[in-house]
């Protein structure tokens, strides 16, 4: 009989090649007891022990992934990271992570450093000109997976949210609940991939309704203060308004800011609602808990690795996986 491989193994027990790894490695803290004791029975049944010859072709590789993200110390982009981490770590990889900034020359100069330390592929949130870096990459074999922001020129695997058929759904329902008024609320970082989804599925549903729409931007960096005084000046109390927010950080000042009126609480939800992305979950601890778009930043960060190791592993097929948001709509909504 043929020996066992990892892949087989996950087959046998209905899992994920990088679930039978975290295994195999000891990662299993997140694991339920029923998948850990199929595979525990795989394995038993089978005798299966990992190949010396898998060990010894991995050997003459770096074992280096190049990460590029917006910014690490983003919530999204910390949980993604993580994800990426671990699911790199259950198959003895390291990542080299950066931070970009969404800024192409840094993104440049990310990928000349990574390639000189040996980087055998690329995780990125990419802005729209990376494609001219994407060819060269593409010529010295080094694959990428995209992290919900990609290139204009865009080819290969892509993991994202489905932004704006999520904002879209959001968007209706707050219509067939009785709000009259909406606001968009943006920063400078909403510009590129998920902020230009989000707007779209915004947009469209106030069109396909009828409704027009009102956009604010805020400064990076601009007090709660500063953001009352304009949502004062903008937000129409008589009208039933709906403040959507793209920037996760955003939604916080937002929030601090509608604190400020007076009789905040009475205002929340029958004559303005709230809602924005919250990749950190502060949103359900807040006084009134806040509605909330929940991206699952780790479980993407795990598929992109997954991904991209299945391009090292010669699976070559062009994928676009899309992950569902989760809407939690609490309090500051009717």
């Amino acid at each position: 009989m043929s020996k066992l491989t990892i892949n087989e193994i996950a087959e046998r027990a209905g899992v994920s090649k990088t679930t039978v790894s975290f295994f195999l490695n000891g990662k299993t803290h997140k694991m339920s007891e029923d998948t850990k004791q199929r595979i525990q029975r795989i394995i038993d049944e089978t005798g299966y022990e990992p190949s010396a010859a898998a060990r010894a072709m991995k050997s003459k590789r770096t074992g280096l992934i190049g990460v590029i993200l917006k910014d690490i110390s983003d919530p999204y982009c910390a949980k993604a990271l993580k994800g990426i981490e671990d699911a790199a770590s259950a198959h003895e990889f390291q990542i080299l992570p950066g931070s970009s900034e969404m800024l192409f020359k840094s993104e440049q100069e990310y990928v000349e450093r990574m390639m000189r330390m040996g980087a055998e592929g690329f995780i990125i949130q990419a802005t729209y000109r990376f494609g001219i870096l994407a060819k060269d990459l593409e010529k010295k074999h080094k694959p990428i997976v995209y992290l919900g922001a990609k290139p204009y020129e865009y080819t290969g695997r892509y993991v994202k949210e489905n932004n704006y058929e999520c904002v879209y759904k959001v968007i209706s329902d707050c219509i067939k609940k009785g709000y009259e008024a909406f606001v968009i609320i943006f920063n400078e970082e909403s510009d590129f991939g998920v902020g230009f989804e989000t707007s779209r599925g915004f947009r469209d549903a106030l069109q396909d309704a009828g409704i027009d729409g009102n956009t604010i931007y805020v400064k990076l960096g601009m007090k709660s203060e500063e953001v009352y005084e304009m949502l004062s000046e903008n937000v129409d109390l008589n009208k039933k308004t709906m403040i959507f927010v793209v920037s996760p950080h955003t939604l916080k000042v937002v929030y601090q800011a509608i604190r400020q009126f007076p009789n905040y609480m009475e205002l929340f939800a029958d004559r303005l609602g709230l809602i924005g992305f919250d990749p950190e979950g502060w949103t359900k601890l807040a006084a009134p808990p806040v509605s909330a778009i929940i991206t699952p930043a780790y479980d993407e960060g795990v598929r992109a690795m997954e991904e991209l190791l299945q391009v090292l592993d010669g699976k070559k097929k062009t994928t676009e996986v899309v992950f569902k948001n989760i809407v939690k709509y609490r309090e500051t909504t009717l």
